[in-house]
This record gives C-alpha cells, structure tokens and sequence, in this order.
C-alpha cells in the first residue's frame, strides 16, 4: 500500500470511529425529521473538516475539495487535489442502517491516482492506487469471472419518487435487468457498490447519476480489479453523467445489451 494511501486510510478510520459513536448515542426513533437533517448535516461538515484538517497536516501543498465545505487551495499548489466526501449512502444513514460510507479520491494533475471507501460500520476498507491493484483491508482483489448474465448478482441504483420521463426510463431499464439476470441488490451506496463489485461480492452494476467523488474513487477500484465501466449506451463518456455500467470484460456486453 502506497505511504499516502495507508495515511489517508487512518485518517478515515479515526474519523469513521467518531461516526459510528455519534450514529449509536442519536435517537433516530424518537428524533423529528428536522433534527435527523441537522444531526446528518452537522455529522457530514464536522467529519469532513476532521479529515481535511488532519490530511492538511501532512500535505500542505495539497488541495483538498469537499462535498460539503468547498474547495480549498493552497498558496502554491503542488497538483494534487483530494476529493472527499464524508457520508456517502445518506439515506442509509439518516435511518440508521449500517451500509454507508467516506470516499476519498485523490487526484494528480487531473488523474485520480488513489481511492479509498471505507463502510466504518463493518470496518471493510477498500483501497487502489493507478497500476497497483485494489486491495480490501490489506488483501488483493479481483471482480468475478461469470460469463454469463443469467447467473450474474447485478447491484443497481434506485431512482428518487419523483415522477418523470427520465426516472420512467430507469425504473424500466432495471425492470428488464430484474428479468435477465440472477438477482438484483440496491445497496444505497454507489461507492460501496462499485467497491463491492471490484471485490466480486457483485458480478455487476448498473448505476445512475453517481457523485462525482464516489464515481471517481469507485472507478478506480473497480478498474484495477479488472473491470470495464462504460456510459448507458456502451461507451466512454460515464463521467459526464455519472450514469455507469461496470463488469468484467466478459459480462459487461451482453450487460448492456440487456439494458437497452
């Protein structure tokens, strides 16, 4: 594990630690729905800030770029930008169910070379770093080899209640892939989705309008376990959008071609 990976990775575990303590002693049954969104908000700011200020500590050349607090430049800056964001999976967390996590991507000169997702609930803790593999918690991963998408475990995104003519189109999509494939999960966090996928937990996944940082860092993860990501229509252009479909080489076709 790269030096700066391996330290990012504490700092996001002390922050973690803190998060979990302050999930446990909130009363989400008995709290009102104005104080579940200040408890989440402050719980979001205030970890946000714990991990750009312990990060700043040994790279103070760095920039860092929070979801939730902004963008912040150093005087003279080296080019390289962290991207955080603190609570990933807020639905998740708003209710109190443990799938949730914080994102780290970390870019150089505009190419994300490290990611970290971390679910501080479980403790599992993916990792990669550009040319060097991803690992969780320390072991090699590699995503699953299935062939074929009747046996594939598929991981999708859900859209909002909103009613219009683009959450038609996905609810409908994911109508079709419910009937091609072996089963379908919705875990609520794109990032521990596309995590879970580089760790073969997922033989695929199709999600839509993805955070930019989670996109990033679960990218990564997911591509140097040996996956292929692509946009809805099959090409290139994931980012734009952050509507991705991502498998091994051998399932992503017939994938997206299910999809259509």
């Amino acid at each position: 594990m790269q030096p700066m990976v391996n330290l990012a990775l504490r700092v996001l575990r002390d922050a973690g630690q803190e998060l979990v303590h302050a999930v446990e002693r909130f009363d989400f049954e008995r709290a009102s729905d104005q104080e579940i969104s200040k408890f989440i908000a402050d719980c979001a700011i205030g970890t946000e800030k714990q991990i750009i200020f312990k990060l700043r500590k040994h790279f103070a050349n760095d920039s860092f770029e929070g979801r939730e607090t902004g963008r912040k430049d150093a005087e003279e800056p080296s080019g390289t930008v962290w991207h955080i964001s603190p609570i990933e999976g807020q639905e998740n967390f708003r209710t109190g169910f443990p799938c949730f996590s914080m994102v780290i991507a970390c870019q150089v000169n505009g190419k994300t070379e490290h990611a970290i997702v971390v679910n501080p609930v479980t403790g599992q803790e993916f990792t990669a770093t550009r040319g060097r593999g991803t690992e969780m918690n320390g072991r090699r991963m590699r995503t699953g080899e299935k062939t074929k998408i009747n046996q594939a475990m598929l991981g999708v995104k859900f859209p909002g209640i909103a009613q219009n003519e683009q959450n038609d189109r996905i609810r409908q999509r994911i109508s079709k892939l419910a009937q091609e494939t072996r089963m379908i999960r919705a875990m609520g966090d794109d990032a521990l989705s596309l995590a879970h996928l580089a760790a073969g937990h997922l033989d695929a996944v199709w999600l839509s309008r993805v955070d930019s940082t989670a996109l990033q860092a679960g990218a990564l993860l997911a591509k140097e376990a040996g996956c292929l990501l692509t946009d809805f229509s099959g090409g290139a252009h994931y980012e734009a959008d952050g509507d991705v479909i991502a498998a091994n080489p051998k399932l992503i076709k017939s994938l997206i071609k299910a999809s259509i």
